[in-house]
Order: C-alpha cells, then structure tokens, then sequence
C-alpha cells in the first residue's frame, strides 16, 4: 500500500496532506497540522472511512482544503 502525501504551508502553520490507498479502490484523505514557530502538533484529522476519492490527487486536495478552513478558523 504505497500513500501519497505533499505538504503545505498556510500562515504560519504545515499541512501534511495524505491519500491513503483504499483496498477497493480509491483514496482516503488524511490532513496533518503542526504549527511551524515551536512545532506543535495541532493535530490529525482521517476523514470518513466511507468516502473514498477516486484519485490520490483529490484526495490530497480534500485534506488541503480542510486544513485550510481549519486554519482560517482556529489558527
């Protein structure tokens, strides 16, 4: 099961974003944040097991656009 993953920065924070290989086919998203000043883990967030993206490109997006919000919303 070979993830795909690229990460992001977004004010002041790093967004790891993951496409993980569903066995049915599909990806998941997973989203990563840290805080880039002192490294602080903010968090992982696995999106719902039920909902499959049809390619890693997608889903990386899904995750980056997730983080994003929750960056405007809580950084």
């Amino acid at each position: 099961m070979i993830k795909a993953e690229k990460t992001f920065a977004n004010q002041g924070y790093l967004l790891r974003c993951i496409a993980i290989p569903v066995e049915k086919g599909g990806f998941h998203a997973e989203a990563h944040i840290t805080r880039y000043s002192d490294k602080a883990d903010m968090g992982t967030t696995r999106f719902a097991p039920e909902v499959a993206y049809s390619t890693r490109a997608i889903a990386i997006e899904h995750a980056r656009a997730w983080s994003v919000e929750w960056v405007k919303n809580n950084g």
